[in-house]
C-alpha cells in the first residue's frame, strides 16, 4: 500500500511540474445577464479541471491566463446557472449570458471550515436560504424569517412577547439535559445565541427562589441580527455534514453569510415600512347570570350583586378584559438604509436599521437600531483582507406573562377574574382593587416595567494570502485565517412601583412594597482560525481539495443580579430597597479543535468524495487536555440525461460524528456562600455531585438520499434519510445519601433519531410576462431512548396530575405520561397521553411575478405535536372558562370518559387528579406565514419624477396572518420553559400571539 502511494504520488509530482511550464495564453471576455443585459460584476470564471480563476470586475469584465490550446470555460455566478463555453486556440473575446438560477440548482455551499463545494456535487442535505426567499415580509428576528422554509427544522416560538424568544431544532431530539441550539456562524465568528433570564422570576414566584427561572420568557441573542444584511443561510442539519465543527456541533450548524460590496457604480437602497400588529386569537371568558356568580363567588354581598347585575339576572356590564389588556394597534416603522459598491481593488457593504414595533399590550414593544460596514480590500495579486463590523442596539419591552404562583402574571390574573368586573382606572387615573385576584392585571400592564437593553458588538477579520504563483493553473495554496469578536452587555430591569396592587396584597407580613430588579450581563465570545487550502488539478476532470486547520472558541460570561424589595418613597434605583439580595453566575469556556480534510472531484466533476478529522479538547470536559476525533465521510455521483425529463441524477451518501458538551460546571460540584454555620459564613455543598471524567455526548449519524434536477432545470427534488444515534448522554443520577450528595451528573445512556426530508423547488410557469415559482418542503423524524442506565424519570413539566414528560427506555423522548383514571386499589394509573414531537412538518411557498406585480405566499403545515394547556385549567380553577357551564341538554356533570374530548370546564375539573387528557391538546396547525403584494413601478417614471432613483417598488405585507388549528388556548406554539429539547408545548399564561401589516416603499439609487 505504501508502495503504490509512493508511485502514484510521484505520477502526480510529474504532471504539476509539467503543468507549472506549460506555456499560458490570456484570455478576455465579458459577462452579462441573459435576461436585462446588465453586466454581472464578480461572476466566476475558471478552466474545470484547473486551478485557473478570476472574477469579472465592476463592467462584467475579465481576463483570464488558461493553457496553450482549446479549453472549456465555467461562468457561475450565486443567482445565475451556470454556462459553460468552450474557447478554441486563438479565438476572440467571448460573451458569456448568464440565466437566473431561480431554484439555487448552481450554487455553493460551504462543506468545511474554509471550503466550498458546488450543490449540485453536495454529498450532504444542506439547506440554503437566500436573501430574496429570507424577508420577503419583513421579520423582526432572523429565526422568524426562516420559520417553515427549511426541510428537517422545527422553529418554534416559545410566546408571541415582541423581540424574539424561538427555538431552532434540526432533526429533532438529540440531547436530554445538554444544549438544545445550534451553533451560529455568522462570517467565520462563532457568535452567542444564548437566552439569559430577566429574573421575572423574583415578581412571578414562577420557581422556587427569587433567582432567575426558566420560565422568564427570555430573548435569544440570536433576535439581534438585521435579517435585511444576510446574504444567504446554510443549514447543516446533522453530524453527517456539521462533523467538521466537532464538540459543538450536534445540535447543527447555521452559518450566516452577510452581503458583500459588489465592483461597480455605487447602488443605495432605501426602504421605509410603516405598518401594525394586532392581537390574533383570544380565549374568551364566561358569561355570568347573577345566580351563578353568586354560587361562584359565596363572598358577594347582595349589594355587591345589585352593582354588577340587574333586576333580570342579567350582568350590568361585560367587559372584554383581554380586549383591554391587549388592544394595542400602534404604528411601528422600520427604516433602513444600505450602500454598495467599490472597484476590483476594493469593495464595501455598509447598512443602517432603524426598527420600532409596539406591543399589543400596554408598556410593550421592540425596538433595534443596527449598523453593518463589510469591506473587503485586495492589497495584492496574492493577499485579500476582509473587515466585518455590526453594532447592534436593542430593546425590548416584554411585560409579565408565563407562569406566575403569586396572581401577578397577566393571564394568570385573568383566570380568576370575571368579566362583570371593571378593572378600567377612573377619572382621577387610578386603578380600582381586584376584588377576584390580587392583582389589577390591567394595571399591571401599565405600570409594571419589565426591559431588556442591548448593546452588541460583532467584528471579524478574514485574511486569505495567495503562497503559490497565480499563473501556475494546476494547483493553488492559500492560507486563509479569521478572527473574531462578539461582545455583548445585556440589562435587565423589572420594576413594581409600590402602589401597584399585588404589591399592597402580596407581603402582609413582611410589608415589602416595590420590588426593584436589576441584572447585568457581559459576555464576550472569542475565536480565531488559520487554515491552509491546497487545491490540485493534475489533469482534466480531476481535482483535489486539501484543507487542514486549527480553531481556537473562548466563551466568557458573567451575569449579575440584584433583587430589592420595599423600596424607601418608591424610587426605583435597588439601592434604595431595605431588602436587597445579590447573586451573580459566571461561565467561561475555552476550546480548541484542530482538523484535516480531502475533498476529491473526479470523472469530470460527476464524483465527490469527502473525509474529514475533527479533534477537539474543551474546559468543560472532565480532563480539558484530552482530545476527542469527530470523524466525517462521504460521497456523491452524478448520473447525467438519464431518462426525458430526468436531466440529472445525484446519489449520496454520508457518515459524521459530532459532539455536545458538558453544560458549564457539570464536572464541579457546587458549593454555595450563602449560609453559615454558628453564626459564621461557610461554604456548603449543594447536593449535586460533579464528575471528573465527564466527556460529550456523542451523536453518529448516517444519512443517504438523492438529488433530481428535472424539466431542463424547472424542478429540483431533494429526498433524504437518516439515522442518528447518541450516546454518552449528559444525565444524573440519585447517589446513596451517605455519600453527602443526592444526584451527581455523569455520562450514560442512548437515544436513537430517524427522519425523512424532502425538499421540491420548482418553476411551473416561466415566461416573459409571467414566472411562478414553488417551494415546498416535507420532514418527520422520531426519537427513541434506547439505554437508560437510571430508572426512568419525570420533572419536566409540572407533574403527572397535570401533565410531564417521562424519560422511559425503549418510548419516545418526547412522551407525556398523566392520569388516565384509576386502579382498583383507587390508585391513578399513569400512562402515555401525548407526545410533543410533531408527526410532520411542511411548507409550501409560491411566489408570483406577472409584469411589475409580484405576490408571495408562504404556509405553514404542522401535524400533530400535543401541547399541555394549562392556561385552559387555571382558567377552569378560577371557573372563567368560556365553556366551564354544561352544554345546553346536558343536566348533569358527565365522567370525563363520557365526554372526553368536548368536556365542559366544570367537567374537566371533575376528572382533575384522576384524568390529565383533557388538558392534552392536539396542537396541528396550518398557518399563513408570509403574504405580500408589491409593484415595482415603470422605469419610465424614475426621470421624470424620482430623479436619480434606478428602481422603486410598493408593497404591502403581512405576517402570521391566520391559523388554522383546533387548539382552545391562544397559539399552539409555545413554550412556558423556553429554549430546551425535552420539556417543551408546556402552555401557562403566555403572550397572546399577534398578527402584523406593513406597507414598504423601497427606492434603489
Amino acid at each position: 500500500m505504501l508502495k503504490r502511494a509512493l508511485i502514484q504520488l510521484a505520477v502526480l509530482l510529474v504532471i504539476t511540474a509539467a503543468a507549472a511550464d506549460a506555456q499560458l495564453r490570456q484570455v478576455q471576455g465579458s459577462v452579462r445577464s441573459g435576461s436585462t443585459g446588465a453586466p454581472l460584476s464578480g461572476a466566476a470564471v475558471t478552466v474545470p479541471g484547473t486551478a485557473a480563476a478570476t472574477l469579472t470586475n465592476a463592467t462584467g469584465s475579465f481576463t483570464l491566463s488558461v493553457p496553450e490550446g482549446a479549453v472549456l470555460l465555467r461562468v457561475s455566478l450565486i443567482g445565475y446557472q451556470a454556462e459553460e463555453v468552450a474557447i478554441p486556440t486563438g479565438a476572440t473575446p467571448v460573451q458569456v449570458a448568464l440565466q437566473e438560477d431561480v431554484l439555487n440548482i448552481e450554487g455553493v455551499v460551504i462543506t468545511g471550515q474554509a471550503t466550498t463545494v458546488a450543490r449540485r456535487n453536495l454529498a450532504n442535505a444542506v439547506s440554503t436560504v437566500t436573501a430574496a426567499e429570507l424577508v420577503p415580509v419583513t421579520a423582526q428576528t432572523v429565526e422568524r424569517a426562516l420559520q417553515g422554509k427549511i426541510a428537517g427544522a422545527n422553529i418554534q416560538a416559545n410566546s408571541g412577547a415582541p423581540g424574539g424568544g424561538l427555538q431552532v431544532d434540526l432533526r429533532g431530539v438529540s440531547s436530554i439535559n445538554a444544549a438544545s441550539e445550534p451553533l451560529w456562524v455568522i462570517d467565520g465568528v462563532v457568535v452567542s445565541n444564548v437566552a439569559i433570564q430577566s429574573n421575572a422570576n423574583a415578581i412571578t414566584g414562577a420557581s422556587a427562589g427569587s433567582n432567575a427561572s426558566s420560565q422568564d420568557n427570555p430573548v435569544n441573542r440570536i433576535a439581534d441580527l438585521n435579517p435585511d444584511d444576510i446574504e444567504r443561510i446554510e443549514v447543516l442539519k446533522g453530524a453527517s455534514a456539521s462533523a467538521i465543527y466537532g464538540s459543538n456541533a450536534s445540535n447543527g450548524v447555521i452559518i450566516v453569510t452577510t452581503k458583500r460590496g459588489l465592483p461597480g457604480v455605487t447602488r443605495i437602497t432605501a426602504t421605509q415600512r410603516v405598518g401594525f400588529s394586532q392581537r390574533s386569537d383570544q380565549i374568551g371568558s364566561r358569561s355570568f347570570t347573577r345566580e351563578e356568580a353568586a354560587a361562584t363567588y359565596p363572598s358577594l354581598s347582595p349589594a355587591d350583586l345589585d352593582r354588577y347585575f340587574d333586576s333580570s339576572g342579567a350582568p350590568r356590564q361585560a367587559f372584554d378584559l383581554e380586549e383591554l389588556i391587549a388592544d394595542r394597534s400602534d404604528m411601528g416603522s422600520e427604516t433602513s438604509l444600505s450602500i454598495n459598491g467599490g472597484d476590483d481593488n476594493t469593495r464595501y457593504y455598509m447598512s443602517g436599521l432603524v426598527l420600532a414595533e409596539p406591543g399589543i399590550i400596554e408598556n410593550t414593544g421592540y425596538d433595534k437600531q443596527s449598523l453593518r460596514v463589510n469591506l473587503d480590500q485586495r492589497l495584492s495579486s496574492r493577499i485579500d483582507v476582509g473587515v466585518n463590523a455590526n453594532v447592534i442596539h436593542s430593546l425590548a419591552r416584554r411585560g409579565i406573562t408565563n407562569n406566575d404562583n403569586t396572581g401577578r402574571s397577566l393571564y394568570v390574573a385573568l383566570s380568576s377574574t370575571p368579566n362583570f368586573i371593571d378593572l378600567r382606572p377612573g377619572a382621577d387615573g387610578e386603578y380600582p382593587e381586584n376584588p377576584f385576584s390580587n392583582s389589577n392585571p390591567l394595571q399591571t400592564a401599565a405600570m409594571v416595567d419589565n426591559d431588556e437593553d442591548v448593546w452588541r458588538f460583532i467584528s471579524g477579520v478574514n485574511t486569505t494570502v495567495n503562497l503559490l504563483d497565480p499563473e501556475v493553473t494546476s494547483q493553488s495554496l492559500r492560507l486563509q485565517a479569521n478572527f473574531g469578536a462578539d461582545y455583548f452587555t445585556q440589562e435587565n430591569e423589572l420594576f413594581a412601583p409600590p402602589e401597584v396592587q399585588f404589591e399592597q396584597a402580596a407581603f402582609d407580613v413582611d410589608n415589602f412594597r416595590g420590588t426593584s430588579l436589576l441584572s447585568t450581563s457581559n459576555n464576550l465570545n472569542l475565536n480565531g482560525n488559520a487554515n491552509l487550502i491546497h487545491m490540485f488539478s493534475p489533469v482534466g476532470g480531476v481535482s483535489a481539495t486539501t484543507s487542514a486547520g486549527v480553531q481556537y472558541v473562548d466563551r466568557d460570561m458573567n451575569i449579575g443580579r440584584i433583587v430589592g424589595e420595599n423600596l424607601i418613597a418608591g424610587q426605583r434605583n435597588v439601592d434604595a430597597a431595605t431588602a436587597i439580595q445579590v447573586f451573580e453566575t459566571r461561565e467561561r469556556v475555552q476550546t480548541l479543535g484542530l482538523y484535516a480534510q480531502e475533498e476529491l472531484l473526479l470523472l469530470d466533476d460527476r464524483i465527490l468524495l469527502t473525509g474529514s478529522l475533527r479533534a477537539d479538547r474543551s474546559s468543560a470536559n472532565g480532563d480539558p487536555g484530552e482530545f476527542f476525533l469527530y470523524p466525517k465521510a462521504s460521497a456523491s455521483y452524478r448520473f447525467a440525461d438519464l431518462l426525458s425529463g430526468l436531466d440529472e441524477l445525484k446519489l449520496r451518501v454520508a457518515y459524521g460524528e459530532s459532539g455536545n458538551q458538558p453544560l458549564f460546571g457539570q464536572k464541579f460540584t457546587a458549593l454555595t456562600a450563602t449560609n453559615n454555620i454558628q453564626g459564621l459564613p461557610a461554604l456548603v455543598v449543594e447536593g449535586t455531585a460533579g464528575d471528573a471524567d465527564i466527556t460529550p455526548e456523542r451523536t453518529r449519524e448516517i444519512e443517504g438520499g438523492f438529488d433530481a434536477v428535472l424539466l431542463n432545470g424547472n424542478a429540483n427534488l431533494e429526498f433524504t434519510l437518516y439515522q442518528q444515534n447518541i450516546t454518552d448522554l449528559l444525565l444524573e443520577r440519585t447517589v446513596a445519601p451517605s455519600t453527602g450528595y443526592f444526584t451527581q451528573f455523569f455520562n450514560g445512556g442512548e437515544l436513537r433519531t430517524r427522519g425523512v426530508e424532502v425538499a421540491l423547488s420548482a418553476t411551473p410557469v416561466r415566461t416573459d410576462q409571467f414566472v411562478w415559482v414553488a417551494r415546498a418542503t416535507f420532514s418527520s423524524n422520531e426519537s427513541v431512548v434506547t439505554q437508560l442506565p437510571v430508572p426512568s424519570f419525570r420533572g419536566l413539566g409540572f407533574g403527572t396530575s397535570l401533565g410531564t414528560f417521562e424519560v422511559a427506555e425503549g418510548e419516545s423522548a418526547t412522551q407525556i405520561v398523566g392520569f388516565v383514571g384509576l386502579d382498583d386499589d383507587g390508585d391513578p394509573i399513569v400512562e402515555q397521553i401525548g407526545d410533543a414531537n410533531p408527526d410532520f412538518r411542511a411548507g409550501l411557498a409560491n411566489d408570483l411575478t406577472f409584469g411589475n406585480f409580484n405576490l408571495y405566499g408562504l404556509l405553514d403545515w404542522q401535524r400533530g405535536s400535543d401541547v399541555i394547556n394549562l392556561t385552559t385549567l387555571l382558567y377552569d380553577l378560577g371557573q372563567v372558562s368560556p365553556d366551564f357551564e354544561l352544554p345546553e341538554g346536558v343536566a348533569e356533570p358527565r365522567s370525563v370518559d363520557e365526554c372526553h374530548p368536548g368536556c365542559s370546564g366544570i367537567e374537566r375539573l371533575g376528572g382533575f387528579g384522576t384524568y390529565t387528557q383533557p388538558f392534552i391538546e392536539d396542537g396541528s396547525f396550518v398557518k399563513l406565514r408570509e403574504l405580500t403584494l408589491s409593484y415595482l413601478l415603470p422605469a419610465g417614471l424614475f426621470g421624470q419624477v424620482l430623479g436619480s432613483v434606478e428602481n422603486a417598488r410598493i408593497s404591502l405585507s403581512g405576517r402570521n396572518l391566520f391559523s388554522i388549528d383546533d387548539y382552545s388556548g391562544l397559539d399552539p406554539e409555545v413554550s412556558n420553559f423556553g429554549n430546551q429539547q425535552i420539556g417543551r408545548n408546556i402552555d401557562v399564561a403566555p403572550y397572546p400571539p399577534s398578527r402584523t401589516f406593513w406597507l414598504s416603499v423601497s427606492l434603489g439609487f
